[in-house]
């Protein structure tokens, strides 16, 4: 199925009309293989609520900052539409100040220093990769959301 289609599915189960409908774009958990996997099904089990980005990775890829209402259509790694997610709240802490209440709603970690450590890890790598330095208190874009429709 298109994303067009599961779009339109939705529209016709909530009622929607087409031009009155939010409609954000598609959102591709970027890690390839189990990873990806991994938080595609935590998402659609409930267990993920919230996504974590540097925002030195989103100003320097020149990406748009998130939005409280914005609303996307989640795909797979075969590019098939599985739920949509409407962003509930956006907002940006310095990686140090996260309280667990908040991290816990990434969905994969037991206690706050496993995702601490995940975090950095990830971090890391994405100073690596976008060519920013990676401090204790850089800070983070966190994307609360919530699933509001599934195939």
């Amino acid at each position: 199925m298109t994303t067009s289609e599961f779009w339109k599915k939705y529209l016709e189960a909530t009622g929607q009309k087409e031009g009155e409908a939010v409609y954000s774009g598609e959102l591709v958990f970027e890690d390839t293989g189990m990873t990806g996997q991994t938080q595609l099904s935590l998402l659609l089990s409930g267990a993920k609520t919230a996504m974590f980005t540097p925002l030195e990775t989103i100003e320097i890829n020149m990406e748009k900052m998130p939005v409280t209402g914005e609303v996307y259509v989640v795909l797979d790694s075969k590019e098939e539409p599985r739920c949509i997610i409407e962003l509930t709240d956006v907002k940006i802490l310095p990686v140090n100040e996260i309280p667990w209440d908040l991290a816990r709603r990434d969905g994969e970690d037991e206690n706050m220093l496993d995702w601490q450590n995940k975090m950095e890890n990830f971090l890391d790598e994405e100073a690596d990769l976008c060519g920013f330095e990676a401090l204790p208190d850089s800070k983070i874009v966190c994307e609360l959301f919530k699933v509001i429709y599934k195939k």
